[in-house]
Parts: structure tokens; sequence; C-alpha cells
């Protein structure tokens, strides 16, 4: 099992050694998110800090930016790190992409499917002496003149992983994309019910299997030495369940469940800004279904109950780590690497 760091730092200049950390722990690679520093920034960063060290950008909010800008990020980045970045790419919720950052809202999943086959055409472009010449519903694109060409790689184009949740964005991943991004609170039931089939619904659409996917894991994992640290931990993600269990993007998973509370319970803490009561509506089984959090004696085994023989890579967030030493960590990553 491959296992990868969520790298959260909040400025630029954190970022390198945030890196060289994960690869001294023996990460076999980090996710960038976007949060206060664009996850393509972050991968530059962590390309000249390190050697072995896998870079996904995950997610990369790729609706406010041109795919012809994201290419030429990717092929750069691609380029500079000799092939250890992967171009982890997602959606956005409408509110953050018309209020955060001014964007038109367009139909989702039609708009993907147009982005990435326009990277795929400019990089074929780049790569393969290809004539550009892209018309889709969104994105067209016709010119590239030599001077603007940055010729073929010597690796790999970069892989595109997609953050993909319900099930039209699910078969685009399986159809388009080389890995899929879960993202956090998603539950066993929904990736067997709801992300697996259609998963499936698109790789063979494209005369593929789930072999051809780069699958992560999915939820949170959380760790701690001491009964008085996993309880923090599990507060602490109850909160965060809640949050998401807040937005409409998340209601079919309540119901899914069929649990006690629903969509707007949550919505009504929310308003009131009751964030860290939201917890209290999540139950000891709401947050087993969502999360596994155990010792590291005993995380090993947990992780492989779930995720053993299912999963690819695993997504460690050391925020939900308590009381664990560096030393502590590095010894962990290398039990979960044999799961």
């Amino acid at each position: 099992m491959r296992v990868y760091s969520m790298v959260r730092p909040k400025k630029l200049e954190e970022m390198p050694t945030a890196m060289e950390r994960a690869e001294k722990l023996g990460y076999d690679g980090s996710t960038l998110l976007e949060l206060t520093v664009p996850p393509t920034l972050s991968a530059v960063a962590g390309a000249m800090a390190t050697e072995n060290l896998s870079l996904l950008t995950g997610v990369f909010v790729v609706f406010p930016r041109s795919p012809m800008a994201t290419a030429y990020d990717a092929w750069s980045i691609q380029s500079m790190s000799k092939g250890r970045f992967q171009l982890g790419i997602g959606t956005q919720i409408k509110a953050h992409l018309t209020r955060r950052f001014g964007m038109e809202h367009l139909p989702p999943v039609k708009r993907m499917r147009d982005y990435i086959q326009a990277l795929h055409a400019i990089w074929d472009c780049w790569q393969d002496g290809t004539r550009l010449n892209y018309q889709g519903e969104y994105y067209k694109f016709d010119l590239m003149i030599p001077y603007y060409n940055p010729g073929p790689l010597d690796v790999k184009r970069p892989p595109i992983y997609l953050a993909a949740i319900n099930k039209l964005m699910c078969q685009l991943c399986g159809e388009l994309a080389d890995g899929h991004l879960p993202g956090d609170p998603i539950t066993d039931k929904w990736f067997e019910e709801v992300m697996i089939p259609n998963l499936e619904i698109g790789a063979k659409k494209a005369g593929r299997t789930l072999a051809d996917l780069d699958l992560g894991s999915y939820g949170f994992i959380g760790c701690a030495n001491s009964e008085e640290g996993l309880e923090r931990v599990r507060k602490g993600l109850k909160q965060r369940v809640a949050l998401y269990a807040s937005t409409p993007e998340y209601e079919k998973m309540l119901d899914l469940h069929g649990w006690d509370v629903n969509l707007s319970d949550f919505i009504s803490m929310a308003r009131e800004q009751k964030w860290e009561e939201m917890g209290s509506l999540v139950s000891d089984e709401m947050l087993k279904a969502y999360a596994v959090v155990a010792t590291p004696e005993e995380l090993p085994a947990a992780l492989k109950k779930r995720f053993g023989g299912r999963v690819d890579r695993l997504q460690i967030d050391e925020s939900w780590f308590d009381g664990l030493s560096d030393d502590d960590i590095s010894d962990l990553v290398g039990k979960l690497k044999q799961i």
C-alpha cells in the first residue's frame, strides 16, 4: 500500500520544510491542498525540496483556471520533478465558485469532461506534434505557435486524478481519469454502493477496469497513543463530519444510511454558527462509518480490514494524530506500507 501525507501549511515558504519532513518520514507522496496556497505552487516547492516524493494536488480547483494555464503548470512541474507530479483536479461547490472565485457556475460533469479532453488535446500537441484544434462545448483551442510550445517531456505526461463523490462524476472518473480522489467525508457504505459501481461503469465505457484506476482511501484516519488522545480525536472528527454534513452535497449520503439526523438538523446549527455543538449530532455509529480511529498498535490492522485489497493508497492527515512523535509516525508509515 502506498501512503500519502496531507500537507497543509498556510504559507508557501513553509512548504519545502513540510515536504522534506514527509519524505524523511517515509511517505510515498504528499497530497497538496487548495487552501491558502495554490497546490501547483506547493508542488513546485516540493519538487525542489525532495527527490522521491510523489506530488499530488488534492485538489486543484480547475474551473477558475483555463485548461491552457493548467496544462502549462502541470507540464512544467512534471518536467521539473522528473515525473513525480500527479494532477488532482476538482470542481468545487457552487457557492465557492461564484462567491469566492467570482466564476460562473456551469454544469460540472459536462464541463469537467470538456476540461480533461482539452488538457489531453493540448498535451498531444506538445508531446506528439499534432495540430491543436480542440473544439469543445465550453473550451476551444486552436492556436499554438512554436514560441509558446514547451515541446515534449522526457518523462510520462502528468496523470490526471479526479475528485469524484457522486455517481455521474464517478462515472466520468472511471472513464477519463488515471486516479480517483474520493474526498474526506465518505463512508464505507457510500464507497461500496455508489462510488465503486459507477467507477466501474465509467471504466467499462472506456474499455478499462478498476485495475486501470489508482484508487485512494476515503474517510478520515485518526490515531493517538492514549485513551484521552483518542477521545480528543473522536471529538474533533465529529465536528468535522458535522461541518460537511451541513452542506447539501452530502444529503444523499445521510439518506443512504437512514440515520436519525438529516440535513436540516445540521443546517440549523450551522446558520447559528454552532460549529462545536454540531459535533453532538454525530453519533459514535456515524463516526465509525466515516472514520477509522485507533492507537498506533491497532491502526494497521484496522486499516487493512477497511482498505486492504480495495484501494491503492492511504491518505494520512496528521491533523487527526494526537501525541505521536515523528519517530512514531515514521514507524507507523512503514507498517502501513505493508498492508
